[in-house]
């Protein structure tokens, strides 16, 4: 009998013999797409000053002492457009503040971290039913439908970018953007660098950005193609010092973190 997956593939595979004239072979359309996303390696350089600016203003303006009851717009714009349901029993929202003191004199800083969309990821290595896996971009998906809710990979993570959803999302959205996914309660999400808008808008020809780089007001967050030597986020990790989160585990994050000025 022949699998559902398979199935879909052949149908595809068939319909472009009809609209071409020419037959593909499953081998020439798994060749074609990995192509197309094998020219991409996704990443991101965050200006840690800047984003401490924005937020210790905000704390400041609306007398928040709780790093964790901090809203900037970067967090705000990613739950509206990814569908994260706001509770006020947990915390969903995909990027986590983080306000660390390299001294004990010194002013605190902070780190917005998401998912660090490793090289070598070990949400990956540990997922009992290949939900999690990494893209030929390198960015880590979590295939919904195979999502189990085991939380193993959630104990793997070694930056806290996963949220497992205790309740059920429907009954938490106000308003629900089509283009991204509507998930249920039971499973595990994570910052997948907004993939369904990376992809509408590399098929447009566009230059993709995430939401919560578009609506940061300080330009503090960099997202572009690695492997493009020409792209901002190259030209910034070639003439800026950068660190990674946690690199002695060798994850290889492709997010990076601006301490220091040029």
């Amino acid at each position: 009998m022949i699998s559902r997956r398979k199935f879909l593939v052949l149908v595809t595979a068939g319909a472009a013999t009809i609209a071409t004239g020419k037959a593909l072979s499953l081998g020439e359309e798994k060749e074609k797409y990995t192509s197309e996303l094998s020219e991409y390696k996704w990443g991101m350089v965050i200006d840690v000053d800047k984003c401490t600016k924005c937020v210790t203003e905000i704390m400041k303006k609306e007398g928040i002492d709780d790093i964790e009851k901090v809203r900037p717009p970067c967090i705000v714009e990613c739950d509206k457009a990814n569908n994260v349901p706001q509770s006020d029993k947990y915390y969903y929202s995909l990027i986590r503040l983080y306000m660390v003191k390299e001294t004990e004199d010194a002013n605190p800083l902070v780190f917005p971290v998401m998912c660090q969309e490793c090289e070598h990821p070990a949400c990956v290595e540990v997922c009992l039913t290949q939900a999690s896996y990494k893209r030929e971009d390198g960015i880590i998906v979590i295939d919904l439908h195979r999502c189990i809710g085991c939380r193993y990979c959630m104990i793997a993570c070694p930056y806290n970018a996963r949220r497992f959803l205790w309740e059920d999302p429907k009954e938490l959205l106000k308003v629900v953007n089509p283009e991204a996914p509507v998930r249920k309660h039971g499973v595990v999400m994570k910052c997948e660098f907004c993939l369904w808008k990376i992809d509408r808008e590399r098929a447009e020809n566009k230059e993709p950005k995430p939401v919560c780089v578009e609506a940061c007001p300080y330009n503090a967050l960099i997202f572009g193609n690695l492997k493009d030597p020409n792209s901002e986020i190259s030209k910034i990790l070639k003439t800026s010092k950068v660190l990674t989160l946690r690199a002695y585990l060798g994850t290889n994050p492709k997010v990076k973190y601006k301490l220091w000025g040029d």
